[in-house]
């Protein structure tokens, strides 16, 4: 019996030991990665019809880069005697952003970059002219999740993305703050659960409409998400530097937490001609030195790269610097 108890026990010692030192060595990477993270940019693309292209927008080695397809949309869109009508889908999402140029291949080829990673925004402000985007469950949010993950899951699928964002601006009557948040809390817990999506971000504004619905996600399902787009931009155009901070100080408590955890707002500026709020030439990099000394500099987004083209990518490039510091620089 002793003989026959030591056979049994040393395979049985051996597992416990080998299941240690991989635990160890995992530890060990993954506080290493950890130590060695890059800073966060991050570019809206393919909502506004230039043509635009992953290849074309610069990608500085020294960040990791998070393009975000702008967007899918739960809308079916017709187009009938030069007139756009869209009706609502209840969660059936599909591609909304420009599929000629930004293909399943596109997005594969620009993840060969080690520091690429590509998310898809949901809703947006409108799927045609006059048509607002707006948040709609026609039955049930048990349906609408359903609905939204199966779509979803199938376009993730399809072009090999990282994420979602959500970009919903717009709200019916009855899709209350509870059900906006049910709704995609709900979808994007499922979306990782499942192994869809690695990472997850909202995009509010300062609407009193708009923050009601995303901080009642925030309160129920704030750890589902990695990022906050908080769209500075949408500030009047004749924001200050000392403006700037005070919002920025006033978003990272209402998007924060209380356990501790590093913030998630990070900072963002438009290159569109409709984007206002504090810019590149008035003090937008200013503002980010104040934040980046008190360690509270997350991240920088820009909306967006179909407007950037035109100028050849001017402040992605500076922002990039900006945040790699010393990193070796473009290719």
């Amino acid at each position: 019996m002793a003989s026959s108890s030591a056979i049994v026990l040393r395979p049985l010692l051996l597992t416990v030991f080998t299941s240690l030192i991989v635990s160890g060595a995992t530890a060990a990477n993954s506080s290493s990665s950890r130590g060695h993270q890059r800073p966060l940019f991050r570019e809206y693309i393919g909502a506004e019809g230039t043509n635009v292209t992953f290849a074309d927008v610069p990608v500085h080695p020294g960040v990791d880069f998070h393009f975000i397809l702008s967007f899918a949309i739960d809308y079916a869109v017709h187009n009938t005697t030069g007139r756009a009508w869209a009706c609502p889908t209840d969660g059936r999402f599909t591609v909304f952003w420009d599929e000629a140029h930004l293909t399943p291949a596109a997005v594969a080829a620009a993840k060969q970059r080690c520091n690429v990673r590509v998310s898809l925004s949901l809703g947006g402000d409108t799927v045609g002219p006059g048509v607002n985007a707006t948040f709609r469950v026609l039955s049930s949010i048990d349906t609408w999740v359903g609905n939204a993950v199966a779509s979803l899951t199938a376009i993730v699928d399809q072009y090999g993305l990282d994420g979602v964002d959500v970009d919903y601006e717009h709200f019916g009557i009855r899709e209350t703050p509870e059900v906006f948040a049910e709704c995609v809390g709900r979808l994007v817990r499922r979306l990782k659960a499942d192994g869809v999506i690695s990472l997850a971000s909202i995009a509010p504004f300062a609407n009193p409409e708009v923050q009601a619905h995303y901080t009642e996600l925030w309160r129920r399902y704030g750890s589902e998400f990695d990022y906050v787009n908080f769209q500075f931009y949408a500030y009047a155009a004749n924001t200050t530097v000392e403006q700037f901070l005070g919002y920025y100080d006033e978003q990272s408590y209402r998007y924060g937490s209380g356990d501790g955890e590093v913030g998630k707002v990070l900072v963002g500026f438009g290159t569109d001609p409709a984007s206002n709020g504090l810019k590149p030439t008035k003090g937008f990099f200013r503002a980010c030195r104040v934040l980046r000394r008190q360690g509270r500099l997350h991240g920088v987004f820009v909306w967006a790269a179909d407007n950037s083209v035109a100028d050849g990518f001017r402040y992605e490039r500076r922002a990039q610097r900006f945040l790699a510091g010393a990193a070796s620089g473009f290719n």
